[in-house]
C-alpha cells in the first residue's frame, strides 16, 4: 500500500477487516503520516476507531500516539511493542501437561494461540464455534500441524475440558470484550476446568477508556460504519475468568487488569 496516500491508506484499513494481530500494525505505520498535523491525526484516530470499535489494541496505539509529544516516534514504538509481543510464548509456556482425555479448547482460533499451540502437539485442541468466532478461515491458515476438531459449544458439556482459552478484544474496568457467545461457552464448561482470557500487547486498558470504547460499541451497533464482516462480541465480567495470559505470562486477574499501559485522553472519550 506504500503507492497510496495517507489517506487512501487509512480509507483501506478503516474498510478492511484485518487478521487481529496485523491491524493495529497496520494503523500504526498509517497513523504516522498525520504526526505533523495534530488535528488530522485526532480525526484519522476517530474515523479509525469508528470502523474498528470494539479492538483495543486500536483505542491503545491511538491513546499513545495522541498523548505523545512525538506522534511518529510513538506510532514506532507502537509498532515495536505489538512485533514483539511474547503472548504466545508465554502461553505455550504456562500450558499444563494434561491427562489422558483432556482437551484444550480455544473459542474460535486467535493468532496468538494458534502460535502458542503451534509448539504444543502433545496437548488435544478443539475450537469452539460460537456467533462471534467463525473458525473455518483461521483453521486454514493455521500454523499448527497437528489435528484441530471444530465444535459447538454444547459438545464442551460431553468433554474434560481442562483449560478454556478466550481471545480478548479489550480488557478494563472488570469486564472483557470477547466473541459473541463466550458467555454460554463459559456456563457450559463451568468449574470443571480453568477459563484463561488471552489477551496480548495494548489489550488491557485504563477504565475510561474501555468506558469509552463500551459505549463506542453500544452506539455502533448496526452503524454503517462497521465493516460487514465484523465479528460480533459482547462483554462479560473478568470474574468469568480464573486468569489472563498475556505478554508478562500468567497473571492474576487484578495484576493484569493494573497494568494498563496507555493514557486516557479527551479526543477518545467523546462519543465516535
Amino acid at each position: 500500500m506504500s503507492h497510496l496516500n495517507p489517506t487512501e491508506r487509512l480509507r483501506s484499513i478503516t474498510r478492511r477487516s484485518l487478521e487481529d494481530h496485523a491491524l493495529a500494525i497496520e494503523a500504526a505505520e498509517a497513523l504516522s503520516a498525520f504526526a505533523p498535523e495534530p488535528a488530522s491525526l485526532v480525526v484519522a484516530c476517530r474515523r479509525l476507531l469508528a470502523h474498528h470499535r470494539s479492538h483495543g489494541a486500536l483505542w491503545w496505539l491511538c491513546a499513545r500516539v495522541l498523548a505523545a509529544a512525538d506522534p511518529a516516534l510513538a506510532s514506532r514504538e507502537a509498532v515495536r511493542l505489538l512485533d514483539a509481543d511474547r503472548t504466545a510464548d508465554r502461553l505455550a509456556a504456562n500450558l499444563p501437561l494434561l491427562d489422558e482425555d483432556d482437551v484444550v479448547a480455544v473459542i474460535g482460533w486467535p493468532y496468538a494461540v494458534d502460535c502458542a499451540l503451534s509448539e504444543r502437539l502433545d496437548i488435544e485442541t478443539v475450537s469452539v464455534r460460537t456467533e462471534g468466532a467463525d473458525t473455518a478461515s483461521a483453521l486454514r491458515q493455521r500454523r499448527r500441524e497437528g489435528r484441530v476438531r471444530t465444535v459447538d459449544e454444547w459438545d464442551l458439556a460431553t468433554m474434560r475440558v481442562a483449560r478454556l482459552l478466550v481471545p480478548a478484544a479489550a480488557i478494563g474496568g472488570g469486564r472483557a470484550v470477547v466473541p459473541a457467545g463466550t458467555a454460554t461457552t463459559l456456563d457450559i464448561v463451568g468449574s470443571a476446568g480453568e477459563s484463561w482470557l488471552v489477551g496480548g500487547v495494548g489489550r488491557v486498558l485504563p477504565r475510561r477508556l474501555f468506558e469509552a470504547l463500551e459505549a463506542a460499541v453500544a452506539n455502533g451497533v448496526g452503524h454503517l460504519d462497521a465493516p460487514d464482516d465484523e465479528a460480533p462480541t459482547e462483554i462479560v465480567s473478568l470474574e468469568k475468568f480464573d486468569r489472563v495470559a498475556g505478554p508478562r505470562g500468567l497473571e492474576a486477574i487484578v495484576d493484569a487488569e493494573a497494568r494498563p499501559d496507555c493514557p486516557v485522553v479527551p479526543e477518545l472519550l467523546r462519543p465516535l
